[in-house]
């Protein structure tokens, strides 16, 4: 999948050893800047919570190579689905929840799609913050900088 437009920021798609380029990265960045600290943020639900409005837009601004798997995308992701959560009660009690947003548990294509819905905010953040650094894996992202 030719998703080499969400680079330089993104690691969790389309980058070999993505994890390990971005520990490494930040170990020889400490090592030369003694000065700069990290912060690691991790967006807990972040899969279930991102938007697929905002993965569709993506999709269609991404380029000519991606636009294509719209309509495959949409087979999983366009349409309402229920979850089913069992009380495990006598009663056999069970909730139905909508669910309209997120990318689905286990979907190979999921972490994809989570890296498009992102990928604005890590792409336009650095520019507002040039002495940081952005290296992001999945719903992990670092930002690296001076004291």
């Amino acid at each position: 999948m030719p998703l080499l437009h969400i680079s330089p920021h993104q690691f969790g798609v389309a980058t070999e050893g993505g994890c390990e380029s971005i520990i490494q990265g930040i170990r020889c960045t400490l090592d030369l800047y003694l000065e700069w600290v990290v912060l690691q943020l991790d967006v807990e639900n972040a899969f279930n919570l991102v938007s697929r409005g905002v993965i569709f837009q993506q999709l269609r601004v991404a380029g000519e190579n991606i636009i294509q798997l719209i309509p495959f995308v949409c087979a999983f992701y366009a349409f309402e689905y229920h979850l089913f959560y069992s009380h495990h009660n006598c009663e056999g009690d069970v909730t139905v929840i909508p669910f309209v947003m997120g990318t689905r548990q286990g979907d190979h294509l999921g972490r994809a799609l989570f890296a498009l819905a992102q990928f604005r905010a890590l792409h336009f953040t650095p520019f507002c913050f040039i002495s940081c650094l952005f290296p992001s894996i999945t719903d992990g992202t670092h930002i690296i900088s001076p004291f």
